[in-house]
């Protein structure tokens, strides 16, 4: 059960909380009826700006527990270094990162995906598509997805720190939905699918204040043709991107995994003519093995997300 600011009354004086039990649940909708309760914190733990209250059972302790969300400005510390590291969100690969230090990351969005294909399916088995086992479901498949978002944010964010980058450039949204001509692109009947429901924003607004906590700043920048552009040629040609997982560029004969090259070409931000960065080329002698075997980050719900080979699978 959650409370909002306006169902709450804050005694800071006696660290009581006064919950209005709301119109529903009360004998008459004015009558004034509340919930008082009384609270202790941690030594030194002063609660104040109170936002939000939630009311959680906690099955293994068999108690109620009352979470306070306060509202708390924290100093943002300086960047950890200058360098810029490019995100390019999509389907199979959730999010691929490229680094100016020549590495890159994939995340496979398998578990997520999994997922939007099982819960959907039993939800739809439930008799009352309201009743208690699909709303359990619902919120089973909520708390996975939010879980997997808050995971993703703190790992990118982590390996940021490690490669010294202070900003972070995202491709707009509006490329993972629309083409070129602002229509909805059309993935076929699976993809569309796996596209519907995914919050994207969602995960982008994560990912920004996590960012911000350690003082890296998140850009979203144009997508335009970042999949269909060589990001060490700088040639562009629809017919480059030979598969779904594979670029190849017939100026140099050389592979890379497509989700990556789009990546590096968020992070060199080709769209922005002020950006001296993006007229990479061959001739600068850059190393394109990377491009083509990234490292491979794999979810898992106890641990995170840990390298391919230190991942155990397991059901959903």
């Amino acid at each position: 059960m959650t409370w909002k600011q306006n169902g709450i009354k804050h005694d800071t004086k006696n660290n009581r909380v006064r919950l209005s039990k709301g119109a529903n649940h009360k004998e008459h909708p004015k009558a004034w009826e509340y919930i008082l309760i009384e609270y202790e914190t941690h030594p030194g733990v002063t609660v104040e700006n109170l936002q939000q209250v939630r009311a959680v059972y906690d099955k293994a302790k068999e108690r109620w527990e009352l979470h306070l969300v306060c509202k708390d400005e924290i100093e943002t510390p300086d960047a950890p270094g200058n360098e810029t590291a490019g995100i390019d969100l999509g389907i199979c690969n959730f999010a691929a990162v490229a680094y100016s230090t020549e590495q890159a990351d994939l995340y496979p969005g398998n578990r997520l995906m999994q997922d939007g294909y099982y819960f959907p399916k039993e939800i739809a088995k439930c008799d009352d598509s309201g009743g208690e086992r699909a709303t359990r479901l619902h919120k089973k498949w909520s708390e996975r997805r939010t879980h997997f978002f808050h995971s993703l944010a703190k790992h990118i964010v982590e390996r940021c720190v490690e490669q010294e980058v202070g900003r972070i450039n995202v491709g707009k949204l509006a490329g993972v939905r629309e083409d070129d001509n602002g229509d909805s692109k059309n993935w076929g009947r699976h993809g569309n699918l796996d596209l519907h429901g995914w919050a994207f924003d969602r995960f982008t607004g994560i990912l920004t204040y996590k960012a911000k906590v350690e003082g890296i700043e998140v850009v979203e920048v144009s997508e335009r043709d970042t999949s269909k552009t060589c990001c060490v040629c700088g040639r562009k040609d629809d017919n480059q991107r030979v598969e779904r997982g594979l670029y190849v560029c017939e100026e140099h004969d050389d592979a890379f995994n497509a989700d990556v090259n789009g990546a590096e070409n968020i992070r060199l931000d080709i769209n922005n003519e002020s950006n001296s960065e993006s007229s990479a080329s061959l001739d600068e002698d850059r190393s394109t093995g990377w491009l083509a075997q990234p490292g491979v980050y794999l979810y898992d719900l106890s641990s995170g997300f840990q390298p391919q080979a230190q991942v155990v699978d397991c059901k959903p």
